[in-house]
């Protein structure tokens, strides 16, 4: 679209009232819960898992927070994203708030609700096949035979560990067909779950429906959008919009809380492992950008040393650092990059026979690096193994 044209969409739109008090409170709340878990979550990262159910709260927190940050950026007058126009779209906030609850009810369910040892291997190895089963017919679907067979073979041992468990061995014959077919991944209906982890069983039928009418758009979706003055689905505020969309929100926030509050319990007391030296030097590094009074300009520090790499970190103004690595025993500069806290990272004086280069798990030769480095990219620096891993927009 050309600029005239783009100016012309601007000029044009219905940029609407300011939303109500109420809605920026929520959102404000939200904004809150999200940051709060956040935190949380990287107070507790590098704890050594004890249990499988320690180590499935991490992967499912973290898919929450996940999606709870899209929520928050895509949500109309948000601090977490600037936007040309204020879109309003509460069916594609129902879409992430249903992963949410779905994520929060997995979660309890496999994380929280006390159950007998012998039941919670029935839950996980349940989960297992449903994730099995459905990588089957995904690949059942592109006629990959020989990633179906792969997942049959993987399904029938799983099968044969369901049935050698004690407490899967209690439930009636038609049960156990039931969940052999790999079709349930609960052992209950999530409703019961639901109640399990403090969501009323009326409430929770009921917003599944209205956030899964969304989700599939089917008729219930669309059929009133754009009737009457409270217009909905077109991108504009109206109080039906608000309305659905502080819903949203605070269904959220509610989701955020109980499962922070639960991995606080679940992790109660638990030490974190030394950080990896690759984690401690990026933190100082982002420590340096964003204190610019902890040193004076031209200042130099010593971040890391070992017996082949040296790192200084210089502040080159009040908004950038330059950090350079040396190689050890002779002194040259193997690499630097110059760093601010709004802007890319600048790379220079690389030197491919020092580092090892891959660039989308493959490597690279010189010339593909210096095009790399002018693209934009994100890396990933091993200081023990000496090797540079760019993954690049494809």
């Amino acid at each position: 679209m050309a600029d005239a044209e783009f100016d012309s969409v601007l000029e044009n739109a219905n940029l609407g009232a300011e939303p109500s008090d109420d809605y920026i409170e929520g959102l404000d709340v939200l904004d809150d819960v999200v940051r709060d878990c956040m935190l949380v979550s990287k107070g507790f990262a590098g704890i050594p898992a004890p249990t499988s159910r320690h180590f499935y709260a991490s992967v499912l927190f973290t898919a929450l927070i996940s999606r709870a940050v899209s929520l928050v950026n895509l949500a109309p007058h948000s601090k977490w994203s600037e936007k040309v126009i204020e879109h309003w779209d509460y069916a594609s906030a129902t879409g992430i708030v249903r992963t949410m609850l779905e994520a929060r009810l997995a979660f309890y369910y496999l994380c929280t609700d006390p159950c007998p040892e012998e039941e919670w291997e029935v839950r996980w190895n349940l989960f297992t096949l449903h994730d099995c089963m459905s990588r089957r017919r995904m690949f059942e679907a592109l006629e990959q035979d020989e990633q179906v067979q792969a997942f049959e073979e993987q399904a029938e041992e799983l099968r044969e560990r369901l049935l050698s468990n004690p407490f899967f061995q209690t439930l009636a014959a038609g049960q156990q067909r039931k969940y052999l077919n790999g079709q349930s991944a609960y052992l209950m209906p999530m409703e019961d779950i639901a109640e399990r982890a403090g969501v009323e069983k009326k409430f929770f039928r009921w917003i599944y429906v209205l956030l899964s009418s969304h989700v599939h758009c089917l008729p219930m979706s669309f059929y009133r959008m754009g009737m009457g003055d409270d217009q909905r689905g077109r991108g504009l505020p109206s109080p039906a919009e608000q309305g659905y969309t502080i819903l949203c929100h605070s269904l959220a926030t509610s989701l955020l809380g109980a499962t922070r509050d639960e991995v606080c319990v679940l992790f109660e007391g638990m030490e974190r492992q030394t950080p990896i030296v690759e984690e401690l030097i990026e933190e100082k590094i982002a420590e340096a950008v964003a204190q610019p009074d902890k040193f004076a300009i031209g200042e130099m520090v010593e971040l890391f040393k070992s017996e082949e790499i040296r790192l200084e970190v210089k502040r080159i103004d009040e908004e950038k650092i330059e950090a350079t690595y040396y190689h050890e025993p002779y002194g040259a500069v193997v690499l630097r990059r110059v760093e601010a806290e709004d802007s890319e990272v600048e790379l220079s004086d690389l030197d491919p026979f020092f580092w090892s280069i891959q660039a989308n798990g493959k490597a690279v030769s010189e010339g593909m690096l210096s095009q790399i480095v002018q693209e934009p990219h994100v890396y990933k620096i091993d200081h023990t193994e000496r090797s540079i891993k760019f993954k690049t927009v494809q």
